[in-house]
């Protein structure tokens, strides 16, 4: 085997010696292209293929690590959303509207009678008069007039409403005289500086004596009612 070799290395020697130098260059340059060849097949390609696999496995790896990212972030944010921030919301203008109320009633306030003071008034003003009958005098019950607003159940399930209660404090006086001296007591009611306000009025006219009922209210945002 060894003389086959050498033997064949010695005609191919003796071929490329019978060149000229320009098919010298093409014979070596067809070697080195060859030999390239063969180290690409047997060591760069199995690397290449390798590379690629790799290239494939990282750009795999990189979109479902964008994909997990995305989802954490949607996630984050659905984490972060409120479930009570529509109720927040609601009783947020609740209160506001309430408290513009508040406001408007405090200004309405600063006019009207006192509660405790709309008694004396009343019997002042009759003193003045001095020609009726005290018959009755009385308070009414205290009402509310702002509605309870519904309370609103947040998801931990704690209810919550919006209040902000004004009331009502009414009077209820009874006098009899003459007619025109009724109309003399009204009169005086309505010019007095303390603002009252009407609710009703009920005359019984007879001759020579008849009665008035008078319903008067003013507002507060305080419960308590003096008792007469």
């Amino acid at each position: 085997m060894n003389t086959t070799l050498s033997s064949f290395w010695q005609k191919s020697a003796s071929r490329f010696e019978a060149l000229n130098t320009r098919e010298r260059w093409m014979v070596l340059a067809a070697s080195l292209v060859v030999a390239y060849a063969m180290m690409n097949l047997l060591f760069l390609g199995p690397q290449e293929a390798q590379q690629k696999r790799l290239l494939l496995e990282t750009a795999s790896d990189q979109a479902l690590l964008a994909d997990i990212q995305q989802q954490i972030q949607l996630y984050g944010h659905q984490a972060n959303v409120d479930p009570d921030a529509a109720n927040k919301q609601r009783i947020a203008e609740l209160n506001s509207d309430l408290l513009a109320l508040d406001n408007a009633l405090s200004q309405a306030q600063a006019a009207l009678i006192r509660p405790e003071e709309m008694p004396k008034l009343l019997r002042s003003l009759l003193q003045r008069n001095g020609k009726l009958k005290l018959v009755t005098l009385n308070t009414l019950a205290i009402e509310n007039i702002i509605p309870d607003a519904p309370a609103i159940e947040l998801a931990e399930g704690k209810p919550v409403a919006a209040e902000f209660p004004a009331y009502k404090h009414g009077v209820e006086i009874t006098v009899e005289g003459r007619y025109l001296d009724l109309m003399d007591y009204v009169s005086a009611l309505e010019k007095t500086p303390w603002h009252l306000l009407w609710s009703q009025a009920e005359l019984s006219a007879k001759y020579p004596v008849s009665q008035l009922k008078l319903t008067v209210y003013t507002l507060s945002l305080d419960k308590a009612w003096l008792s007469i």
